[in-house]
This record gives structure tokens, C-alpha cells and sequence, in this order.
């Protein structure tokens, strides 16, 4: 039979964990038209519209509401456009669209979240590298990295 002591335990660390990586990310500036939606991309920044998340798979971009300083800190510090970090993040993100759909138009959206990041710098010649903060703790593949 499971010790309850261990398995409140148990408990306490994933929700804890959960909730740590929740708080990281700001709720949205502006309040979604549609639901919500995990989807794969890309993470830019560029003059103009500074943030853009392009839906790998299709060839459509969103632009983003979130103000960059809200950003975790651990994600703006690859996407300040003057920093020698200056890269591109791929990811899952979570991203809340602020406005209806338009074909053929930029659409406005809020990103909620964002999991199992990758790093490629632009201004280098690093290899692309993993977030792990972002990575779950139980991922087969990280499990091969660290007893590298």
C-alpha cells in the first residue's frame, strides 16, 4: 500500500511545479475572441510588429499583444533585437487570439504559454540548444542528455 506521507508528497512537488511555470507567464493584455490553442512555431522579434509567432505547418504569422517586458525572463533575454543572445525560440505555445480571423491579414494574439523550447541564435555560429526549464522533468530525451 502507498505511504499517504509520500504520496502527499508526491502531490505537492507536481503542483507546485505546475503552478511554478503558470505563474511565469502574465495573463493576456487583451481578452481572447476564441479559445485558446496549443500550436508549434517559431518566436521572432523584429522592428515593426515586435513579436510574431510563425504556425510552423501553414503560412500564417500572428502578431503578438504581449508587452515584451512582461515576457519571462528567460525567454526575452534571446529575443532583445540589440543582445549578442539575439535568436529565435521554436516551441508549443499558447497562443489566445485577440481578434477575429481575417484571411490573408496578420491576426492579433496573446501568448498564454509556452513549453519544450529551442534556442537558435541568429547572430553565431551555436547550435541550437534546449530551455530545459521548459522541458518536462520525466522527457525520455532529457533523460538521454544528462547522462551524457
Amino acid at each position: 500500500m502507498v505511504d499517504s506521507a509520500a504520496l502527499s508528497l508526491a502531490l505537492w512537488i507536481v503542483v507546485g511545479t505546475q503552478t511554478t511555470r503558470a505563474a511565469a507567464w502574465p495573463p493576456c493584455p487583451t481578452k481572447p475572441v476564441e479559445p485558446c490553442f496549443k500550436h508549434h512555431g517559431r518566436l521572432s522579434s523584429q522592428n515593426g510588429i515586435g513579436l510574431k509567432i510563425w504556425l510552423i505547418g501553414s503560412t500564417r504569422v500572428v502578431g503578438l499583444d504581449n508587452d515584451f517586458d512582461d515576457l519571462p525572463a528567460p525567454i526575452r533575454k534571446y529575443l532583445e533585437i540589440t543582445s549578442q543572445d539575439h535568436s529565435v525560440i521554436f516551441g508549443d505555445f499558447d497562443i489566445c487570439p485577440t481578434e477575429p480571423d481575417t484571411p490573408g491579414h496578420l491576426r492579433l494574439a496573446c501568448l498564454a504559454g509556452a513549453e519544450k523550447l529551442v534556442v537558435q541564435p541568429l547572430r553565431d555560429e551555436r547550435a541550437p540548444f534546449r530551455l530545459l526549464s521548459t522541458w518536462p522533468a520525466d522527457s525520455k530525451s532529457l533523460r538521454e542528455i544528462r547522462r551524457r
